[in-house]
C-alpha cells in the first residue's frame, strides 16, 4: 500500500511537472520601432502637385498576452496584443516649394503564431502574423481631394530570438509586410496606386504564470 502510494505521488509529480513544461501562459509588453515603405510618388489634387515619400522610423508600444505550447525542444507560440505602429511621411508641395513631415499612425489588434525551436534558455522563431486595424490617423486627410484606402487586415511574418529566464521571457523580432496597407489614395472620386508597406523591429519581455 505504501508503494501504492508513492508511486502514486510519483505520477501525479511527473504529470505536473510535464504539464509545466508542455503549455505555458503569460503576459508581454513592449516596445517597437516601425516605418512605412514605399516609392516615392508625385500626386496632384488639381491645385497643388505633391510629392510623398518615406520618412523615419515611429517608436511605438505593445502589449497583450503570449502562450507556449512545447514538446522536447519544438514550440509553438501564439500571441494576441495591443500594438501602436506606423511611421513619418514626407510631403512635399512642389508648387510652393515646402515640405512637412507627418506621423502616420496606427493602433491594431496583432496575433502572430510563432514556430521555432528551445535549446537550453535560448530560442529562434519564425511565424505569420495577422493584424487587424482599429484606429489610423490618416495624414493625407489634411490635404484638399485626397483620401487614403486603408485595408482592415494585412498579414505578414515575424522572425527573432528569445531568452528565457525563470518565469521571463525576452525576446528580439523582425517584422515585415507580406500584404498592402491599402489600396492607394483616392483623389475626387479617382483611386491611384500607392503600394505602402509597414515594416518593424520588435523588443518586449513576458511573463508566465
Amino acid at each position: 500500500m505504501k508503494r501504492l502510494f508513492l508511486s502514486i505521488c510519483a505520477l501525479v509529480f511527473m504529470i505536473s511537472v510535464a504539464n509545466a513544461q508542455l503549455f505555458k501562459f503569460g503576459i508581454k509588453a513592449g516596445v517597437s520601432s516601425s516605418r512605412i515603405k514605399f516609392d516615392t510618388k508625385t500626386l496632384n489634387n488639381g491645385t497643388n502637385d505633391y510629392e510623398i515619400k518615406s520618412g523615419d522610423a515611429l517608436v511605438g508600444m505593445h502589449f497583450g498576452f503570449v502562450s507556449r505550447v512545447q514538446l522536447l525542444g519544438l514550440f509553438v507560440q501564439p500571441e494576441l496584443y495591443f500594438s501602436s505602429t506606423g511611421g513619418d511621411v514626407k510631403i512635399k508641395n512642389i508648387t510652393a516649394n515646402t515640405e512637412t513631415i507627418k506621423k502616420q499612425k496606427f493602433s491594431r489588434i496583432d496575433i502572430p503564431v510563432l514556430v521555432g525551436w528551445k535549446f537550453g534558455p535560448a530560442r529562434v522563431g519564425v511565424g505569420p502574423v495577422a493584424s487587424i486595424i482599429i484606429a489610423d490617423k490618416a495624414v493625407l486627410k489634411e490635404y484638399t481631394g485626397y483620401e487614403e484606402q486603408f485595408n482592415k487586415a494585412t498579414f505578414g511574418y515575424q522572425v527573432g530570438v528569445g531568452l528565457d529566464l525563470w518565469k521571463l521571457g525576452v525576446d528580439l523580432r523582425y517584422e515585415g509586410s507580406l500584404s498592402k496597407l491599402g489600396d492607394g489614395v483616392k483623389i475626387g472620386g479617382q483611386t491611384r496606386s500607392f503600394d505602402s508597406r509597414n515594416s518593424q523591429v520588435l523588443a518586449s519581455v513576458s511573463l508566465y504564470f
